[in-house]
């Protein structure tokens, strides 16, 4: 009997510290949460635009060569997309942008670029665009920049003198142009890969020689015009 007691005490006393180690166990070490990513203006973007825009021309019409140096002012709607690339360094970005929109901005008058009373006339600008570069700076998701570059765009011309008969004639023409561009605007990552902006461009183009062609009894002569055009708009773009 003394014997099974000391065999039965010494097993025991081989069991318990196995035992306690099997109870205290050290608690399992969280793995740290990831940090979270850094936001960033770096990368590509497409986008919609749309807005106003406000042209005027200057010069001497012609179909009316004797008429003094005079401009006419028109506005119209401006609706396009713009495609471009953005890169970060510290609290600047960099960029290029280039933009398409077809434009409303038209003028149906009579008068100094008209050929003088009786004429009716119609100026219009088809489209304007944009291959720009962009430096802003940035305040979290807040950009601000001022962009300059090249612009382009396309005006038509279009008269008539307003006789009938043998007395009718009419005048038409389409002049491209290339000028640049001088804006700015402020943009806000609202949401992840989704701005929006607000921007404002100055388009000066310089003075070309526009001559129509004419039909009837109209005659028109070269003439040099130059144009300006601004735009106010508000854009919406996805970042990939």
């Amino acid at each position: 009997m003394g014997k099974k007691l000391v065999l039965t005490a010494a097993l025991l006393s081989l069991a318990t510290p196995a035992f306690a180690a099997d109870i205290i166990q050290p608690a399992p070490v969280k793995a740290p949460m990831p940090p979270a990513p850094i936001f960033t203006w770096t990368g590509f973007y497409i986008g919609a635009h749309g807005g106003g825009a406000w042209s005027k021309w200057t010069g001497i019409d012609p179909t009316d060569p004797t008429s003094t140096w005079s401009s006419v002012s028109a506005s119209g709607g401006v609706v396009g997309g713009q495609i471009g690339g953005n890169y970060q360094i510290s609290n600047f970005v960099v960029g290029l942008e280039g933009t398409g929109a077809w434009s409303s901005v038209t003028l149906n008058a009579g008068g100094p670029f008209g050929g003088g009373a009786g004429f009716n006339l119609t100026l219009k600008n088809d489209y304007v665009a944009t291959v720009a570069g962009r430096l802003g700076v940035v305040f979290d998701r807040v950009l601000l920049y001022a962009k300059g570059g090249a612009a382009f765009t396309r005006d038509r011309y279009s008269a008539n003198n307003g006789l009938a008969g043998a007395l009718a004639g009419s005048a038409a023409g389409a002049f491209n142009r290339t000028g640049w561009v001088a804006g700015g605007g402020v943009e806000w990552m609202f949401m992840p890969n989704w701005s929006v902006r607000v921007e404002y461009n100055y388009l000066g183009f310089g003075a070309i020689t526009e001559q129509p062609v004419t039909s009837g009894n109209l005659v028109a002569t070269p003439a040099n015009v130059k144009l300006n055009i601004q735009t106010g708009t508000i854009g919406v773009n996805y970042h990939f």
